[in-house]
């Protein structure tokens, strides 16, 4: 029997969600069909598998008695990194010698699946397969080559064709999630114990060299910013109206239907903007804090765009709109876990001025592209359906944060 006969036999008999990774299943995703198969190592290979919704899941496998889904205590993440063909492995750094044995799995709310290889290296599985999605590491590597050094070091890629299948990045000693660390001081200034946390500038300011680093020449990007229109961005938002979410978002959503169009068609009006590369998600879950400081990760962009977009230009106004929307979800989430009667108007004050000062520090940093106004608006008015339509594909329990926002005051 053939390898993929011998997965497709084990794997299709199997429920949906033991495909998946835990914190992905319970969202109705069902499996068709195993479609392709490469192996990694003895017992170990990696499948395609075909959705109901024609999208292409990416599983990880390793066989025990049967194949299926490997967990992080299976530690088979190290073994990509010696993938044979017709996976590629792409290297920019030498890994750090590990015990691949030690391998173990994050509880962050995140698109993929993470792993920590004997807290030095970090290993990132795909959810899905995806044309296009090598995107991320291209803008990694851009900006490793203009010197940006705020993120953690990129030390490899695996790729199927022009697909991403896993990356490898240097584990930070102690970093915190971002929701993790911010979450924690807002609340704790919420509840009146500490003053206002004074990281939204270091966040604003980290953006704008961020974006400063992604404007330079490199031999990766020669040619970063330029000119053009939106219309993908505009037709992007313009489906996310129509997207199917369950009644009470869908009432949430009905009063800024208006709101929605007018931005949308301020985003077809531009047809003439500075473009260059962004990050294209940008939120408090891409900040991490650790011993020696914040730093920025994840590149792999929106994850509702399709994933030959994700890496078109934009305008900084999109990062930036990320950003300070993130920090009124960050006030949200402290509000509702908050134990002072006045938490929401606590929490509304800070993110207030928290915004201010984000955007005060972003737009100081010497090299940082100008930001359009206009646009920064339509995207935050814009953020709530992308919030809406995010919780209902990939994470029913953050449905509470653009019910918040839509019910109005943020």
């Amino acid at each position: 029997m053939s390898l993929i006969d011998e997965v497709r036999a084990d794997l299709l008999v199997q429920d949906s969600d033991a495909l998946l990774p835990p914190l992905r299943r319970g969202q109705g995703l069902a499996v068709d069909d195993v479609v392709e198969v490469t192996p990694l190592a003895s017992g170990r290979a990696v499948a395609s598998a075909r959705l109901a919704d024609g999208r292409t899941l990416l599983v990880p496998l390793t066989h025990a008695g049967t194949w299926r889904r490997a967990t992080p205590d299976d530690a088979m993440s190290m073994s990509a990194l010696d993938a044979p063909e017709p996976l590629q492995v792409h290297r920019l750094r030498t890994c750090p010698t590990v015990d691949p044995l030690r391998e173990r799995g994050i509880d962050v709310d995140m698109s993929n699946d993470v792993r920590i290889i004997d807290d030095r290296v970090v290993a990132k599985w795909q959810l899905f397969r995806e044309p296009g999605s090598m995107a991320g590491p291209r803008m990694v590597a851009h900006l490793d080559a203009a010197g940006f050094a705020e993120m953690p070091d990129p030390i490899a890629t695996v790729s199927w064709g022009e697909e991403l299948v896993a990356s490898f990045t240097a584990y930070l000693p102690g970093a915190e999630d971002g929701w993790e660390w911010m979450l924690q001081d807002v609340r704790e200034h919420v509840n009146g114990r500490v003053p206002p946390p004074e990281w939204p500038q270091e966040l604003g300011a980290l953006t704008g060299r961020l974006h400063a680093a992604a404007a330079a020449s490199t031999p990766v990007i020669p040619q970063p910013v330029t000119r053009g229109g939106l219309d993908d961005l505009a037709r992007h938002f313009r489906a996310l109206t129509h997207a199917r979410v369950d009644a009470e978002m869908t009432a949430a959503l009905d009063p800024w239907r208006s709101r929605f169009q007018d931005a949308c068609a301020l985003l077809e009006s531009a047809t003439d903007v500075e473009v260059m590369p962004l990050h294209g998600d940008l939120h408090p879950g891409q900040f991490l804090r650790w011993r020696e400081g914040i730093v920025v990760s994840d590149f792999d962009g929106n994850p509702l765009l399709p994933s030959r977009e994700r890496a078109l230009p934009g305008p900084t106004a999109y990062d930036v709109a990320g950003l300070l929307r993130g920090l009124d979800h960050v006030a949200i989430a402290a509000a509702r876990r908050a134990d002072t009667p006045d938490a929401v108007d606590r929490g509304r004050a800070w993110a207030r001025a928290a915004r201010e000062r984000a955007l005060a520090a972003y737009e100081q940093v010497p090299g940082v592209p100008d930001i359009d106004r206009a646009l920064l608006s339509a995207f935050e008015s814009l953020s709530p359906l992308h919030e809406a339509v995010y919780a209902a594909t990939y994470l029913p329990r953050w449905r509470y944060v653009p019910l918040t926002v839509l019910a109005g005051g943020w």
